[in-house]
């Protein structure tokens, strides 16, 4: 492959000429071993990874793949919500410049993806995996596609460890098989978030040995660990614009705080020096409540907020790239425009008066920030080194760092005593006092700091840097444990959390929210039922949270809340447990307090509590926006007085006059808090209610109802409310074993899920050598037999096609829109009948695969890990209680044996493709039109 391929096909897709040093990485990916860390400074453009695995990618296909071919899934993940959404950008704008295909190095890259996965109008799914993102699953309809799945910590490794968050259980190892194998995880701004970087690497360990396992790169200007790192060359760092980069002129200054002078004060005074400038001011801090005050302080109208405790709608509001919200409120359009004028833009102009951010660790790390000059106060190298990279990126002119040495405050970072602190407070000031002299302060150019990291080297470095979590080991116990999915509660088997993030002394988090619903549902005639219904069915989105440490502060902030609600009740949704109605007053005893750690406090919107930056602040009356159901780039319809606002998911009351009887529609979450009156002096029955929605709301479904009152007398509901949501292809089909594009024959069925796991296995690679030809076989073979335990009366009068005597009568395996209503089957999993018939066929009994092949049809709806229950064993009449029994145990037993010889992942990942193939099969999408969609 020759510099000039990648070269082109880069500037196609990106816009820009590759660096030296992207260039050198395309080439080590074609031929590996891959890099373990890519360490290039901050303002290089680490997140082009993306572009330059795209291409190898593609390009890698010209050739035969080798044994060690790139992996079709990319995973960047990182610790930061605004880093996923700039990297979400940067992967949308590459499927963009791939569907125009202007010049012939695209189309060059385009064939090499089709080569992958077959015939392909546009052969790259990209998903966000991050609360408040609906994930799109484009990355769960191929196997062998190319998909980029940018996510969370939290989202990506929870999924890793068979234990999605967000995810139904059935569905677990899906994700599981999908992103650990056959996989490349991109780990941005490592040294944050170092447990997810262990996990990893223990994964890669666990998986040495297997198919396609998973490849880990790990991308810091601030690394922790030494390894095979990927670094500048000294010819890359004399290329002229990267040395324009590396030798950005920053010239830090200390300012020790004056004798009785407020810190505030001193940081605002620091900075208000450059008002004559016309320039952009970054200033940084540690604390959210120092940032509020600091930026109180600043010039209003010109001054915006960055922190961790925003909630993050209006975060969201400020930072998320794309077009703003439509109906935004003027503040919040302002805020955005200031907020975009710091992104790294070398043609961008001056302001017309200077304008400032003031940003916590949220502002830290992996965003496009850059300043012309910046103001902080004093914390870890690695901090440190993270803040000064989001100054004066590009190296057009002069940065002036003021630092002001502020005394210590309680808020000490994860895991750090005082003496602890204070060694590393003091090792930082020695670190950065060693830096040359340069204008009166202390040279801070990225080169410069990169010398110094050097001559520290690795221990000298660790003693700058902040405390790591104390990291917790993953063992082939836990994954055993974790990878039941089926069951709900292994003993042993704890949450993931601590192996995410480890172990650390922070205080645990408080999360609340603001919802319509509530003064409804701590009302409710069916209040325990309908709490687990709404948030299983309407879960909080991390869009409508606002997170808070759990200290006293917080705390004082709810109090005033609370004096305002009285005996109100609020809702609690535990980290563990089923959500509750309570007094806030009385969660917020000293004794009570132990339920908040790491819940989520839902008020009604009249409480308030929000100040307009998004910020919680108890002492605020206003009316708080209800923002469960609004998306940031969504452009609302309307039509006619009468119109419901089209949202990806929406809640709706319905509520019976006790009058006349007839039903009236209000839409919650909309036009600032007010419920929207629908259908305005039109008396509705509950039925006729029920299909003026339909007629309004086609592009969604009800996913769940909670019923909020009922006659007295009669029992029947008179107030409800509807959840409803567009449900998407896999989660329709996965929620209801019937539901489809359209009824399909049960035979018909069969044969093209056989025709589409054969492209799969195909196009995966299995039947390209000796070695796996046979795997091939298998999955081929599962997916003729998978769904033959549907063919039974009772499940097929649930399914609404009872047996007839007509002799053109044939079994259903779907029924389109209706789907699957279990009267007379009763809990029997098709699975499990289908697995009785498949293992007493020969010719299945003599293949070498046998145990794989069972295994695939008993688990290609996520059971038989590891067992099915007795309800769910096969129904047919000629089948005995002990043929039952005996399959159920065998059942166990090839399930432990599948997972030592093809690893947790390996056979997830062998599962994954079989249910790939039927929910392609049962969505009636041929492989172009669903590559496209």
């Amino acid at each position: 492959m020759t510099n000039v391929d990648f070269r082109a096909a880069f500037r196609g897709l990106t816009g820009n000429d590759p660096f030296l040093w992207q260039t050198r990485l395309f080439e080590e990916l074609l031929r590996g071993p891959m890099p373990q860390a890519c360490g290039i400074p901050t303002g290089l453009g680490k997140t082009s990874v993306i572009a330059v695995w795209l291409v190898a990618l593609a390009l890698q296909q010209q050739g035969e793949p080798h044994q060690d071919a790139l992996p079709r899934r990319l995973v960047y993940v990182v610790d930061r919500r605004t880093v996923v959404d700039q990297a979400t950008e940067m992967a949308e704008q590459l499927r963009s410049r791939l569907s125009a295909g202007l010049t012939p190095a695209v189309r060059d890259v385009i064939d090499g993806l089709r080569r992958i996965a077959g015939d392909a109008s546009l052969p790259l799914a990209i998903s966000t995996l991050r609360g408040e993102f609906a994930d799109n699953r484009q990355w769960q309809q191929d196997p062998a596609k190319a998909a980029i799945i940018v996510g969370t910590v939290d989202l990506i490794g929870s999924r890793l460890l068979f234990s999605g968050y967000g995810v139904s259980r059935k569905m677990r190892p899906f994700h599981a098989g999908l992103i650990g194998h056959d996989a490349l995880i991109v780990h941005d701004e490592a040294h944050l978030s170092p447990a997810f970087g262990k996990i990893t690497r223990a994964i890669q360990a666990f998986q040495q040995g297997t198919l396609r396992p998973l490849k880990v790169m790990e991308l810091s200007a601030t690394q922790r660990q030494l390894g095979r790192v990927f670094s500048l060359s000294s010819a890359e760092q004399k290329e002229p614009e990267v040395e324009r980069r590396l030798e950005a002129r920053k010239v830090l200054t200390f300012h020790p705080l004056p004798d009785g002078a407020d810190p505030a004060a001193e940081l605002v005074r620091h900075a208000l020096r450059h008002e004559p400038s016309r320039s952009r001011v970054i200033v940084y801090v540690r604390t959210p409540s120092l940032a509020k005050k600091v930026a109180g302080a600043l010039p209003k109208g010109r001054t915006v907020l960055l922190t961790g405790t925003i909630r993050g709608f209006e975060r969201d509001l400020m930072t998320a790239p794309g077009p703003h919200l439509h109906d935004a409120p003027d503040e919040q359009v302002r805020r955005r425009a200031i907020f975009g004028g710091f992104r790294a833009d070398p043609n961008r102009r001056p302001p017309d008066a200077t304008e400032y951010l003031v940003a916590t660790s949220a502002g830290e790390v992996g965003v496009d920030l850059d300043g012309d000059h910046m103001v902080s106060d004093f914390t870890t190298l690695d901090s440190m080194i993270q803040r000064l990279g989001r100054v004066n990126r590009l190296g057009r002119g002069v940065a002036m760092v003021d630092v002001v040495i502020l005394p210590r405050t309680k808020e000490k970072a994860a895991g750090e005593s005082d003496d602890d602190e204070g060694r590393r407070i003091a090792a930082t000031t020695m670190a950065l006092e060693s830096l040359d002299l340069i204008d009166g302060g202390r040279n801070a150019a990225p080169q410069a700091l990169g010398r110094m990291l050097n001559s520290l080297g690795a221990d000298g470095a660790k003693a700058c840097f902040s405390a790591e979590p104390r990291m917790v080991e993953l063992t082939d116990i836990l994954l055993d444990g974790w990878s039941m999915t089926q069951i709900d509660d292994v003993p042993g088997r704890p949450p993931v959390e601590r192996w995410l993030h480890g172990v650390t002394a922070e205080p645990p988090s408080l999360y609340i929210a603001w919802r319509q619903e509530v003064a409804e549902m701590v009302e409710a005639d069916e209040l325990e039922s309908g709490l687990k219904t709404l948030f299983a069915k309407h879960p909080i989105l991390a869009r409508e949270r606002l997170r808070a440490p759990l200290r006293d502060d917080l705390v004082t902030e709810l109090t005033r809340i609370a004096k305002r609600l009285h005996e109100s009740k609020v809702l609690l949704l535990p980290a563990l447990g089923d959500p509750e109605a309570a007094t806030l007053t009385s969660l917020l005893k000293s004794g009570s307090q132990h339920r908040l750690r790491e819940a989520t406090i839902v008020l009604p919107p009249a409480a308030g509590g929000l100040d307009p930056q998004g910020m919680l602040d108890g002492s605020d009356r206003g009316l708080v926006r209800d923002v469960a159901d609004t998306h940031l780039a969504e452009s609302q319809k309307e039509s006619g007085a009468n119109a419901l606002h089209e949202l990806d998911r929406t809640r709706i009351l319905l509520m019976q006059d006790p009058g006349t009887g007839g039903w009236s529609v209000r839409q919650l979450g909309v036009d600032g808090g007010t419920p929207l009156a629908v259908a305005d002096g039109i008396r509705l029955t509950l039925a006729q209610a029920a299909a003026w929605l339909r007629q309004r709301l086609e592009s969604v479904a009800e996913t769940g109802r909670v019923v909020l009152r009922r006659d007295e007398e009669s029992g029947q509901p008179t107030r409800l409310l509807l959840l409803l949501s567009a449900q998407q292809g896999l989660e329709a089909v996965e929620e209801n074993p019937g539901a489809a594009a359209s009824s399909q024959f049960l035979d018909d069925h069969l044969a093209q899920v056989h025709e589409a796991a054969s492209r799969i296995a195909e196009r995966v690679g299995l039947n390209g050598s000796a070695h796996t030809v046979n795997l091939a076989a298998a999955v081929r073979s599962a997916a003729t037999w998978h769904d033959r335990g549907k063919n039974r009366d009772a499940w097929q009068a649930d399914i609404g096609h009872p047996r007839t005597a007509s002799d053109g009568w044939k079994p259903w395996a779907k029924s389109g829109q209706r789907g699957f209503v279990s009267h007379l089957s009763g809990r029997y999993r098709h699975e499990f009948g289908s697995l009785r018939e498949a293992a007493a066929d020969p010719l299945i009994n003599e293949h070498p695969e046998r145990d794989l092949i069972l295994h695939l049809i008993a688990a290609h709806h996520g059971w038989a890990r590891p067992h099915f229950e007795e309800a769910q064993w096969d129904l047919a009449e000629d089948v005995r209680f002990g043929e039952n029994e005996a399959l159920s145990a065998s059942v166990m037993r090839r399930y432990a044996r599948l997972q030592r010889r093809f690893g947790h992942w390996g056979l997830a990942w062998l599962e994954a493709l079989l249910r790939a193939a039927d929910y392609q099969a049962s969505r009636g999408i041929e492989p172009a039109e669903e590559a496209a969609s």
